[in-house]
């Protein structure tokens, strides 16, 4: 910023105060001596000269529209407004931030923590889990895949794993078979898992901020060098030496410019009935309604599942609210006529999940892309940073290949690497993946390994004082392994 004393700004003013009234002067003595069809021509001209005079450099109207950079969405606008220069203050300062609490993001602040660098978590709603715990995606999917014998592996460890195992011990979740891999899946308690997760945090030395949406990137070059948040205490930054993009949705690649591809994919919304262990199958007329069970850690809870439309933007706010609306009409009024069915009569609506299931919006196109046909052949990568399982079956090769069939598969460190910032790192359902991925990469499981990569990665740039593109693999993997995540096949 260039300062420039108050004198001289005025002096400034007075000279062009002078300059314009000798115009003026010149142009009123001129009009004597010409006709009135001269006058009228020679006034046009020296009124456009003496506005270009009085004017300083740089404030005409077009000028100054090229100056203003224009904000972006994905909505179709219909014009713009301007809004004034701010100084915005800084609130916070960490050698991490990770943003979006989700089943990634709370992976990457635990392991960035682990490694003792100072970590912050933004987080816009009012518990960590994202879609696993708010969006009541209860089950940990993705953790078992067919390993090289043939038989189901598991391959999720790591601190995914370790809340996962601790939750089980305290009686909040409870290991489901599933018939699909032939795994077991954990499957929680979402009022317990937000306890349980707060606990997790506090214990690791991460500082949280909770009612916090991650707003814009302030750059410095091709670096991020603060965060802007918009709160309930205003309009913030958060200074950062490395940042994770765990928002779900790629919002901060985004605002840093990266490149990405837009998946249009189903959205639905998740509930849970209660009294299920009361349902009277006794009773005269009763017939069993598909999917109504005891299946979550509470026995008189049952979880209902919803594809919801295909194909939607994820990112279309209005799109999302006509959603919300309209499936929460929808599971409402489905609750009301199954409680007047025989033997449902005790039955009651729980709740309706706090998040929308948004699945997929923005991919990255990070340094390297994974594949369906990677997934499919044990593909090997020298900078692997993890392994996931199957959890639907896939169309490959023109057959339908079913999870118990499937393969693990590697992720590599450059599926997580943004081509040009150079101190972000990208997890969670947004990494770099092709749409024949996009069912598994996104499930909470997966979201565990990319989010413990990506924090163990990121302090060690902050602690190195390396871009994220010069991370030592060696060193990374040697820290991942002692931390019990599983590299190999």
């Amino acid at each position: 910023m260039i300062c420039v004393p108050k004198d001289a700004i005025f002096l400034g003013f007075t000279c062009l105060e002078k300059w314009t009234l000798i115009i003026q002067v010149f142009i009123t003595c001129s009009l004597l001596f010409f006709d009135d069809m001269d006058r009228r021509d020679f006034l046009k001209v020296s009124v456009v000269s003496s506005i270009a005079v009085a004017l300083p450099a740089g404030v005409s109207a077009k000028n100054r529209k090229a100056k203003e950079k224009k904000g972006w969405t994905n909505l179709p606008a219909d014009g713009y407004v301007t809004e004034p220069a701010i100084q915005i203050p800084v609130v916070a300062d960490a050698d991490v931030v990770v943003v979006g609490g989700g089943p990634a993001g709370v992976t990457a602040s635990i392991a960035a923590a682990r490694q003792g660098v100072g970590v912050l978590l933004i987080e816009r709603y009012n518990h960590l889990g994202g879609l696993w715990i708010g969006g009541q995606v209860l089950p940990v999917l993705s953790t078992y895949g067919r390993g090289y014998g043939g038989s189901p592996e598991k391959v999720v460890l790591g601190i995914g794993d370790e809340i996962c195992r601790k939750m089980v011990d305290m009686g909040i979740a409870m290991d489901v078979k599933n018939k699909s891999t032939g795994g077991y899946d954990p499957t929680v308690d979402p009022e317990g898992a937000k306890y349980f997760l707060d606990t997790m945090i506090e214990q690791s030395g991460v500082k949280m901020m909770y009612f916090s949406q991650a707003a814009g990137v302030h750059m410095s070059g091709d670096r991020i060098d603060a965060l802007i948040v918009e709160c309930k205490s205003g309009r913030v930054a958060i200074r950062c030496r490395a940042v994770v993009d765990t928002s779900g949705d790629g919002d901060v690649f985004a605002w840093a410019g990266e490149k990405f591809r837009q998946i249009p994919y189903h959205i639905g919304l998740m509930s849970r009935l209660g009294n299920v262990d009361r349902i009277n199958r006794e009773a005269p007329g009763f017939e069993a309604i598909r999917g109504i069970r005891a299946n979550t850690p509470i026995p008189s809870v049952s979880m209902m599942h919803m594809v919801g439309e295909r194909n939607q933007d994820g990112l279309d706010v209005f799109n999302l609210s006509r959603l919300q609306v309209k499936y929460r009409k929808e599971i409402f009024e489905k609750v009301e006529a199954i409680k007047k069915k025989p033997g449902y009569e005790e039955v009651f609506l729980l709740d309706t999940a706090s998040q929308l299931g948004v699945r997929v919006t923005r991919v990255l196109e990070a340094m390297h892309t994974v594949t369906l046909e990677d997934s499919m052949n044990y593909k090997h990568y020298d900078d692997v940073i993890g392994l996931s399982g199957a959890s639907d079956s896939v169309n490959y090769n023109a057959q339908k290949v079913v999870p118990a069939k499937r393969p693990v598969w590697q992720i590599p460190y450059r599926a997580l690497l943004p081509k040009n910032t150079q101190n972000l790192l990208v997890a969670g359902r947004c990494f770099s993946f092709d749409d024949g991925l996009a069912w598994d990469a996104r499930e909470i499981g997966t979201c565990f390994v990319t989010g413990q990569a990506a924090g163990t990665a990121a302090a060690m740039a902050v602690l190195e004082r390396r871009s994220t593109h010069d991370i030592d693999i060696d060193r990374l993997h040697s820290r991942l392994l002692s931390e019990n995540v599983r590299l190999d096949f």
